[in-house]
């Protein structure tokens, strides 16, 4: 039976971390100050609803991020090329048995990296760590999602997150993600690709394909920029009906 990965978080590229953490808080959302990934040059953010996450990246050390090779870590890559353009930049994906996935995705001919330890420094100097791998090339121009395995199985992470006052309560309160929206130029293809990664077949929605998870659903629709292109939020309290730009990255409110 093919473990089916759970949506982890989402990349959004942003020029200065501080101002990104301003305008989500303006929105009633609430985002903390993650620490810098050392080995990469980059530093991060993070908002939690739930244990599903937006993460805030940004380039602290161009030195040490002109390093960086794409095969050996796709989405920092990614984020260090595509700035100042800020964008959605990928999806993560949480597994429990992260040599399994890794196994599975090499048997099914997923261009996957070797698995290594990503780590960050918090800004108290705690180092964090967790197991994680890539996938090179693109398919049909789409960056593949990454894979990681956190230290401690979910409920005693939401825990510690609790503890950490991390994971807190928004002044939108209740607002989730909901979705995530791919325009591609081939929505079946990609959609399908996605799928078998992931372990949930599509299903086709009018001209759309969704990866269904239940509650969320990552959407694959018609268009050129072959990326994500908005983020979907339920629950949005006063924002419903809303919808906000960050660079092209467009959050829309429900």
């Amino acid at each position: 039976m093919v473990e089916i990965l759970k949506w982890d978080h989402t990349i959004i590229d942003v020029n200065d971390i501080n101002t990104a953490i301003r305008k989500f808080s303006d929105l009633g959302m609430i985002f903390h100050y993650g620490g810098k990934h050392e080995q990469w040059g980059t530093e991060n953010a993070v908002g939690y609803f739930g244990l599903n996450y937006i993460e805030l990246m940004s380039v602290y050390d161009n030195e040490l991020a002109n390093k960086v090779v794409r095969d050996g870590a796709t989405s920092i890559y990614d984020c260090i090329r595509n700035l100042p353009a800020q964008h959605v930049n990928t999806l993560g994906f949480r597994t429990n048995d992260i040599k399994t996935v890794h196994e599975r995705l090499l048997s099914q001919n997923f261009p996957v990296e070797d698995i290594q330890t990503g780590q960050r420094k918090e800004p108290d100097g705690n180092l964090i760590t967790w197991k994680i791998f890539f996938v090179r090339n693109k398919f049909f121009n789409v960056a593949y999602p990454y894979v990681v395995q956190w230290n401690e199985p979910d409920y005693i992470r939401k825990e510690s997150l609790i503890k950490k006052q991390l994971l807190v309560d928004h002044p939108q309160k209740g607002i989730t993600v909901k979705q995530a929206i791919y325009h591609v130029t081939n929505p079946e293809m990609v959609a399908i690709k996605f799928g078998q990664f992931i372990g949930i077949n599509p299903v086709r929605n009018g001209n759309d394909f969704v990866i269904d998870f239940g509650v969320k659903q990552i959407v694959f629709t018609s268009g050129m920029e072959n990326h994500i292109t908005d983020l979907v939020f339920s629950d949005s309290g006063t924002l419903a009906g809303k919808v906000f730009q960050l660079g092209d990255a467009k959050l829309q409110f429900e």
